[in-house]
């Protein structure tokens, strides 16, 4: 079918298109009500990678190490009677707290850690076995009773720095809430953070104690909460601010209207999409349904411009609408096939949570474009006629200024043009090189929110709340006892080196492993003396390796050792430090850890959740920026394919290369880190200022037939032609990502920025270097045909 048939056709049998696309539109929105947030950890890495198999390894061993939530007091009030009474009752409705899981009750607290709950030891010669027994049975009925048990539980070495922190002046507490491995990734953790902190609330009424939360369960709670609030946000802000910005352009409510129609059309497929795939809303999945109605408004823009203007050459309605199809259909194609490609380049990063918003994102934009070529004739065939009213905005006064003052300078100011064009990319280069690549595990949000500063809290008194792993493998069975136990000797060196390395104990809490309880085992075994936490010698260890629990079961170690003996886990946790910090630390510690234990007798890794960030954050990165290069390499064939010139695609990819230099310039000079969220900004960015690009050279070609190949009259009609569709769009994707400082995450209110900034720059580039590139192209050619 010819495309003057296709544009027939469609206003033709609009009735069955518009009712297949509201049939469509419906089965979208029976499954948009099943999508789910993800509360997963953002997969950042491929499943193939070392660091991501490491951590797998590790968690199938040991379980999660992020699913401790941390409940802290900075108030030596607590050991008041009455106050330690709503503590020990808050600790014991804590273990109690069911949620639905798999539409049962079920209770997804493993184990509360408090002053509550702790545990002496106590040795017996008799049969040689260690016993167990509480510090609090029940709540002491006097003061002096309690202040007689916490005299004796804070003279224990084995719980300081771990449970509590003890000074002169201070006295802080923990509560460790361990979670079940199955809550920790679903969505009844977030049902389990609310009943607890409800608990959380009544203690601090009934005793006036401040309490601080933190761990990663609950920062991560916390920012899905976020997301979920702000999706709304999003799609209702990006609804608005361009209803707003089209009503002021066209005084018309009828095209707002058409407009809110055809993107909240769009905005149910993305919902849609995202099921079918089996996907789940995720911190960048829920971007899409915003960023779908900023970028479906140009084409409207681009299409109700060109209505306009042809009913203004000829007063037929329906002719003007089936032509404005068959000049503009074409170039909207094109300009959503190379957004969709900007997008689509994030499949080659291997990360599931890109992948996901490359393929959903990519999908909806090809299926923005069939839905605005459709939908947009179709209602504006039900609708008059436009007046004068609604076609004044094609003779803005200032807007014809604005394209006179382009044709100027285009025709009389190139040598202007390229001396600013070089200033502005020497500055923007300049800018480049004071980036730097660092995000942090708790990224983004704002330092005024409680969230942040209860993690302050805990870094000052605690150290940090973020699990980092070191893997202890012995190559043998039973290798951590072998060879008169060396290695634990080995690891109680490694153990003292952090304690002690300023780098590592001022980013490192205090490590936690066997040897720990080894040290209370002989404690115990020695009479109880704090003198005796120590690690024994080989002699003394051989007395008490034996040692069994009461009853005659062995301790259990499933903790810090596998069921074969052979590998250990040794525990730290640390600040919120960026992952430069992170890999700096790591690397000393490497260094450290080669020289303890020999590479030839051990396999010592180094995993837990912030180790996985920092490798896939420099693995987003090192992809990013190949997916961006992979981007402008497939636009530039698209243009070239389009235009049947090389020439003519290697010079629209310039104008629109420059302002990804100008916005990496301004991260440079302002301190914006490269970092998963602000890095999406060149790939966003680069597939949607290119569409400016593919408008003006689209008006270009047409005027260049009409004008018999004569560059410098096509070079002008062209600015006349696009270069006020191309002011308001810009004007439009402006606003419509400025929505995104609305955020509470500092990356996506980066993200807003910096694309905004960088697209009205595209704007600038498109129509002044752009013409004036062409118009150089013609002086050259006149000098080759004299």
């Amino acid at each position: 079918m010819k495309k003057h048939e296709v544009n027939h056709a469609i206003i033709k049998y609009r009735v069955a298109i518009l009712s297949a696309i509201i049939g469509i539109t419906l089965f979208m929105g029976y499954n948009a009500q099943k999508v789910e947030l993800d509360y997963e950890l953002a997969q950042m890495l491929p499943e193939t990678d070392s660091t991501f198999i490491e951590y797998n390894n590790f968690k199938e061993l040991f379980g999660e190490d992020a699913r401790l939530i941390l409940l802290g007091v900075k108030d030596p009030s607590v050991l008041q009677l009455d106050n330690f009474e709503a503590f020990y009752k808050l600790s014991k409705d804590i273990k109690e707290i069911t949620v639905e899981y798999n539409k049962e009750d079920y209770r997804g607290v493993k184990s509360v850690t408090s002053l509550c709950s702790l545990q002496g030891l106590s040795y017996s010669k008799a049969d040689s076995t260690i016993s167990n027994y509480p510090y609090f049975n029940k709540v002491p009925k006097t003061q002096l009773e309690l202040d007689s048990i916490i005299k004796d539980l804070t003279s224990n070495r084995f719980y300081k720095d771990l449970v509590f922190t003890k000074t002169d002046t201070s006295f802080v507490t923990l509560m460790s809430i361990s979670l079940e491995n199955d809550i920790v990734n679903s969505k009844s953790r977030i049902e389990l953070v609310h009943h607890l902190q409800e608990a959380a609330e009544i203690f601090t009424e009934e005793t006036g104690i401040e309490i601080h939360y933190s761990g990663l369960p609950y920062i991560r709670t916390h920012v899905m909460s976020k997301v979920r609030g702000e999706l709304s946000l999003f799609i209702g802000l990006a609804a608005l601010v361009l209803a707003i910005i089209l009503y002021i352009i066209f005084r018309s409510f009828k095209v707002v209207l058409t407009s809110l129609f055809i993107v909240g059309i769009s905005v149910i497929w993305v919902f849609g999409f995202v099921v079918l795939f089996g996907f789940k809303i995720t911190i960048l999945t829920g971007l899409i349904p915003p960023l779908i109605i900023v970028i479906g408004i140009p084409n409207i823009i681009f299409l109700l411009n060109k209505y306009h203007q042809e009913c203004e050459s000829h007063g037929k309605a329906t002719v003007a609408l089936e032509t404005t199809i068959s000049k503009i259909g074409g170039v909207i194609f094109l300009t959503n096939l190379t957004t969709a490609a900007g997008f689509a380049t994030f499949l080659v990063t291997s990360s599931s949570l890109l992948v996901e918003f490359g393929i959903i994102a990519s999908i909806n934009i090809m299926c923005l474009f069939l839905i605005s070529v459709t939908i947009f004739p179709i209602t504006l065939s039900f609708q008059k006629k436009p007046n004068s009213k609604h076609t004044k905005h094609l003779d803005n006064k200032f807007l014809t200024n604005t394209i006179k003052w382009l044709i100027s300078n285009t025709l009389n100011s190139r040598n202007k043009v390229y001396f600013g064009t070089a200033s502005l990319v020497l500055i923007s280069v300049i800018g480049m090189s004071k980036i730097k690549t660092a995000g942090n595990v708790v990224d983004d949000i704002p330092h005024d929110d409680d969230v942040y500063q209860d993690l302050l809290f805990f870094e000052k008194e605690y150290k940090g709340v973020l699990p980092f792993e070191i893997i202890i493998d012995a190559k043998e069975e039973n290798g951590i006892f072998a060879n008169g136990a060396k290695t634990l000797y080995k690891m109680h060196k490694l153990d003292k080196l952090i304690q002690r390395n300023e780098n590592f104990k001022r980013d490192f809490t205090k490590p936690m492993s066997i040897i720990d309880g080894i040290k209370y085992i002989y404690q115990t075994y020695r009479g109880g003396d704090s003198k005796y936490y120590v690690l024994p010698p080989p002699k003394e260890l051989n007395k008490i390796k034996d040692i069994k629990q009461a009853g005659g079961s062995s301790a259990d170690l499933s903790a810090f050792l596998d069921s074969t003996r052979q590998i250990a886990r040794m525990t730290v946790m640390m600040a919120n430090v960026n992952t430069i910090q992170i890999k700096a630390l790591k690397d000393e510690l490497r260094v450290e850890v080669d020289k303890i234990f020999p590479p030839s007798e051990y396999d010592v890794t180094f995993t837990g959740t912030s180790l996985v960030f920092l490798e896939g954050t420099n693995f987003l990165v090192r992809n990013l920026f190949m997916s961006l290069a992979i981007a402008i390499v497939l636009i530039s064939i698209f243009i070239s394919i389009m235009f049947k010139s090389l020439r003519t695609a290697l010079i629209s990819i310039l104008p629109n290369v420059i302002p990804l230099l100008f916005t990496a310039g301004v991260m440079g000079y302002f301190g914006i880190h490269i970092k998963p969220s602000t890095i999406l900004v060149f790939s966003i960015a680069f597939g949607i200022s290119v569409d400016d690009s593919i408008h003006y050279l689209a008006k270009y070609k047409q005027e260049l037939a009409l004008h018999k190949g004569r560059i410098k009259f096509s070079v002008i009609e062209a600015i006349k032609g696009s270069g006020i569709s191309m002011i308001y769009t810009s004007i439009v994707l402006f606003f419509g990502f400025s929505i995104f400082t609305a955020s509470s995450f500092g990356g996506t209110i980066a993200l807003g920025l910096l694309v905004s900034l960088t697209l009205i720059v595209a704007m600038l580039t498109n129509l002044i270097l752009l013409p004036t590139l062409l118009m150089s192209l013609d002086k050259a050619k006149q000098k080759k045909k004299k």
